[in-house]
């Protein structure tokens, strides 16, 4: 094949990929809202810079708080009390999962920013990702992003 047929073929996937995207959210009453490629990318996107294995990654991503509020999960006002206790679980395709506490990801707190990627990753990294710049390792940064779901152990 011709390298403008393999860039085409590349593209063509990429694009299939992307409008596949969904993100379910789980809210913490057990209803449920997907977010299609549509609403996702209607949603305010910014750089994102970070390392990952001795590879910077430069992509576009939305504020994980942005998403969760699209979804009609409203963060805490001020993470106290039981609200401390809530954990954000988001979950591949492959059953990885990765956990996010409401304290971590509040900016008066941890102020710990994540991000769902969705452009400019690959197909067997998209096409969502979750990606968490200021981690030490990206153990968290979760390929093919499937749900999130929030919980509140006992």
């Amino acid at each position: 094949m011709n390298p403008m047929k393999t860039l085409f073929a590349l593209f063509i996937a990429l694009l299939c990929t992307a409008a596949q995207a969904q993100l379910q959210v789980q809210r913490l009453d057990g209803t449920t809202a997907a977010l299609d490629a549509a609403r996702l990318a209607a949603l305010p996107h910014e750089p994102v810079k970070a390392e990952a294995h001795g590879h910077k990654v430069d992509v576009s991503g939305i504020d994980l708080r942005d998403v969760l509020r699209a979804a009609g999960v409203e963060p805490p006002q001020q993470v106290r009390g039981a609200a401390l206790r809530q954990v954000l679980l988001a979950s591949a395709k492959d059953g990885y999962v990765a956990a996010f506490s409401w304290a971590e990801l509040d900016p008066a707190l941890g102020g710990r920013r994540v991000f769902v990627v969705t452009e400019g990753l690959t197909p067997d990294e998209g096409p969502l990702r979750l990606v968490v710049p200021a981690d030490a390792r990206p153990a968290r940064w979760v390929r093919q992003l499937q749900a999130l779901r929030l919980i509140s152990p006992p």
